[in-house]
């Protein structure tokens, strides 16, 4: 039986051979000397499975000899090839297969082997046909892929490290093809996309980043280096965020450029190195605000290191010995110093807690030092070598404390003063101690019991007083206050008291053994508080009054304002010249009572003020009484009222406010004109008891003697239908006050009034002119050759209306406007003007600036101000800045006219 296997092994052999020979003779399989070399093993099965060649490679992958496995070995008996795999073989299916080969299992159930261990072992099986498709056998490539599995295995596991490391550290990766000029994503979230060109990162990132990521890359793209590293920053939609990127060029793959970067959010690092970088600051700021110096003290080197310290000028590096700290210490804290230092050198566990006086270069008196400090480092043997701790500067707090020292004894003072005393109830003794207390006769040491302060209360409060008593005898947790009247004998009346207490102190078992509080004596206070409401009620009165007064002023200004606006069209309308004549009547007419109303609200403001001007000048007080009986003759609406006149033979002159004095006579005037249906109203004065007295009577309606005490009152009207501010009398007996005279009136109702005021002056009997004084203007000039020349007259006026004004009163003359104080001086100096008028209030510069550049440099030309501001302080300062006439708006064409001739 073995004789006939043999002999078809045999038969089998020379078949194999013979069809292998012909599959190289016809180059269909290769030669034998490419099949000894090949870098792989290489395995010639015949189709019965019979190994009959192997090459170099295979012997060293099995380790085997040749003679020992070719015609013995068959695949078929392989503890590898089962039943499916060996059908796939003889079928012809090309086979590709990666395991672990074992060498131990080899030799136990295959073949013998010099190897011991295990391989990852990588084959492919190929079948092996003939010219016509038959399969003559079975070639296995095969190789020992166990170092390189290993190297991919250990490269894919020190990936997978990095990448877990990168993603742990929120880090990405990139990389940037040099030839393709395009990033691709390695790993992460990198700021790069797919595709995306430098260009289109550099709009992403910071405008200053721009340049210097450029510039990188130029170097590694021209292999000036080969790795490196920047940070940029790039907006986030609200904020920006900060990226380090390190990057490299790689030439790993041939005929490939790359440069190969990672990316790191270090927006947060970033954030709390300026978080820590700025608390640094604040901590030296705040050291040097607070005047505080940090030092530590070395023990073995017996020196200190400080920074802002003063004794070492400064310099936080320089160390400084003990004697140098000495040497600034204040000679009678040196003792404590130096005990101080003793404790530290001698390595004792100790904290330090201690003030002294120090002065060094920089302090011009001795400073207040406050000086802590704990152990820091420690040896083995268990003392210190370090402390370290803080100096502050606490000269400041110190003064404070004496302040408060001195403050508390005025506080005691303040006790004293202002009747206020401090009291202390022992809960267990029942008895009260008290500061500035009359019911122990303000003597602190001694204690005051409960009955001592029932026996000084009112009998009506006494029960109120004894139960606080009884509610802090029984320790009640709460605070309280409590009114009541007591007097003693250092009393001469009932004191209004007010108490107030808390608990203060507490046993161990959280019982309440003591209360405080004060006394406050509050009688001057309750006194203060009656007088108060009675102000307030009166300010509340006051302030009713105004508010009718403002409504009524409402009704009196629009008034006249109705009759302007519509004479004011009437007389555009009109060609009828008597018609004209009429409506400026009535426009001037009204005019005048706006003006006058007007002034009577700015005579107001000034009382309240009480900045009430006064003028006096030496005037005749004859003349200014046939002045007003003129003028308030032509102005009596009723023909049934004659006005009388009481003229003194001689011509009296006194030295008086002539234009508040002439205000005073005409609101009594105007009164009486208001008040007089029928009869007459006669004026006059008289020369008497050193001064001079003048009045006005009437037949009129009369004052009803209920209303006697409002009638110089503010705001009040007597008659709601008649016309006028309600402020006209309160004003006159301001301003005869303020002269120190005296105002009155009897009154009967439907017989008449007298209204009267008398100010005490000088009187003479002649002498004096009661002309207005001119004389700050230079005289006009009479000559033929002014005549004949029209006046030129520069116009300092920003209101286009009121130079429009000007412009057609003024329509005579040749007028140039300058609309602001720059524009006036200019044309000052550049022009020939004869005369300038100057509104005060201008924009860039106003009327007084441009007034004393123009006196700079002229001093001759006449300047006029013409202005809306009305007070006799505008007048002044005018006049101070070098004005020579002062005029008030609304002006007049016969006032300007007045001062130009």
């Amino acid at each position: 039986m073995k004789e006939t296997k043999e002999n078809a092994c045999d038969a089998g052999k020379i078949s194999f051979e013979k069809d292998m020979s012909a599959l190289l003779s016809e180059q269909i399989f290769f030669s034998e000397g490419v099949f000894a070399r090949l870098p792989m093993g290489v395995e010639i099965y015949d189709s019965q499975g019979i190994l009959r060649g192997l090459n170099k490679r295979a012997e060293q992958i099995y380790g085997v000899e040749p003679g020992t496995v070719i015609g013995t070995v068959n695949l078929f008996d392989s503890p590898y090839v089962d039943e499916q795999l060996e059908m796939k073989i003889k079928t012809g299916e090309e086979i590709v297969l990666e395991f672990e080969y074992d060498f131990d299992r080899m030799n136990r159930e295959y073949f013998q082997t010099r190897n011991k261990k295990s391989i990852i072992y990588e084959v492919k099986i190929v079948p092996i046909c003939n010219k016509e498709g038959v399969i003559a056998g079975h070639m296995l490539l095969t190789n020992d892929v166990t170092s390189t599995k290993e190297a991919e295995y250990r490269t894919e596991e020190a990936k997978k490290n990095l990448e877990m490391a990168m993603e742990a550290a929120s880090m990405s990766s990139w990389v940037y093809d040099i030839h393709k000029q395009v990033f691709s994503p390695l790993f992460g979230e990198p700021i790069v996309r797919e595709g995306m060109t430098l260009n289109e990162l550099q709009e992403m990132l910071h405008p200053n980043d721009r340049i210097p990521l450029m510039k990188l890359f130029s170097r590694l793209v021209n292999r000036e280096i080969q790795q490196g590293q920047i940070t940029v920053r790039m907006s986030d939609g609200e904020d920006l965020r900060h990226y380090e990127s390190r990057m490299r060029l790689s030439t790993e793959h041939r005929g490939k450029l790359q440069i190969v970067g990672t990316q790191l959010d270090i927006t947060e690092k970033f954030r709390m190195a300026k978080r820590a970088q700025d608390l640094q600051a604040k901590r030296e700021l705040a050291m040097k605000v607070n005047d505080i110096v940090h030092w530590d003290f070395d023990v073995k080197a017996r020196k200190f290191e400080s920074y802002n310290d003063p004794v070492n000028d400064y310099v936080a590096g320089r160390p400084v010995s003990i004697n140098e700290y000495l040497e600034v210490i204040h000679p009678e804290d040196r003792s404590l110093v130096n005990d101080v230092l003793q404790t530290m050198l001698s390595g004792e566990r100790s904290n330090i807690n201690f003030t002294c006086r120090m002065q060094t270069k920089y302090d011009e008196i001795w400073q207040y030092c406050n000086i802590t400090g704990v152990p820091f480092e420690e040896e083995e043997c268990g003392k210190i070598s370090r402390f370290t701790g803080f100096r502050q500067n606490i000269s400041k707090l110190h003064q404070l404390n004496e302040e408060l020292k001195e403050r508390n004894y005025k506080m005691e003072l303040t006790f004293k003063t202002v009747g206020m005393s401090y009291w202390d109830f022992d809960v267990k003794t029942g008895q009260y101690r008290a500061f500035n207390d009359s019911v122990n006769d303000f003597r602190s040491e001694k204690n005051i019991s409960p009955e001592d302060y029932l026996n000084a209360a009112h009998p009506d409060d006494t029960e109120r007083i004894r139960e606080n008593i009884e509610t802090m005898l029984r320790g009640e947790a709460r605070e309280f206050t409590l009114e009541y009247r007591s007097r003693t004998k250092w009393d001469q009346e009932w004191q209004s008291l007010i108490v107030t207490g808390l608990p203060s102190e507490w046993d161990k078992r959280g019982n309440i053994v003591r209360y405080t509080g004060i006394a406050f004596n509050n009688t001057k206070w309750e006194k203060m508080a009656r007088e108060l409401k009675e102000m307030k009620e009166r300010a509340e009165l006051s302030d009713r009054l105004k508010s009718a007064f403002l409504a009524n002023m409402s009704h009196e200004i629009r008034t006249p304002l109705n009759a302007i606006v519509g004479f004011s069209e009437l007389l555009i309308d009109s060609d009828d010249p008597d018609e004209r004549a009429e409506c400026g009547r009535m426009i001037e007419s009204n005019n005048e009572l706006l003006l006058r109303l007007i002034n009577d609200i700015l005579d107001l403001s000034k009382i309240e003020s009480g900045i009430l001007e006064s003028k006096r000048v030496k005037f005749s007080i004859t003349q200014l009484c046939d002045e007003l009986y003129r003028m308030m003759l032509q102005k009596i609406p009723n023909m049934d009222v004659k006005l009388l006149q009481d003229k003194l033979l001689q011509d009296y002159w006194v030295f008086l406010d002539r234009d508040r004095l002439k205000q005073v006579w005409m609101n009594f005037l105007t009164n009486a004109m208001k008040c007089t249906r029928s009869g007459y109203i006669r004026m006059g004065f008289s020369v008497e008891n050193g001064g001079f007295r003048f009045y006005v009577e009437d037949t009129g309606c009369g004052i009803p003697k209920k209303l006697h005490s409002q009638v110089f009152g503010r705001f009040q009207k007597l008659n709601e239908f008649t016309q006028g501010t309600g402020l006209g009398l309160a004003i006159s007996k301001a301003i005869i006050e303020a002269a120190g005279g005296e105002i009155g009136f009897t009154s009967k109702p439907g017989v008449g009034s007298t209204f009267w005021g008398w100010v005490p002056c000088e009187i003479s009997v002649s002498g004096g002119s009661s002309t207005p004084d001119l004389s700050s203007l230079p005289p006009c000039d009479k000559s033929g050759e002014f005549e004949t020349r029209r006046k030129k007259i520069l116009v300092a006026e920003d209101n286009d209306s009121n130079y429009a004004l000007l412009l057609h009163m003024l329509k005579d003359y040749d007028l140039m406007r300058a609309e602001n104080g720059v524009e006036a001086v200019d044309a000052v100096r550049n022009g020939n003007f004869d005369f300038v008028l100057m509104d005060l209030k201008m924009p860039i510069m106003g009327g007084l600036e441009a007034t004393r550049k123009i006196r700079e440099f002229d001093t001759e030309i006449p300047i006029i101000a013409l202005t809306a501001n009305a007070f006799d302080s505008d007048r002044v300062s005018a006049m101070e800045a070098g004005c020579n006439a002062f005029l008030t708006k609304p002006v007049k064409k016969k006032q300007l006219l007045e001062l130009f001739f």
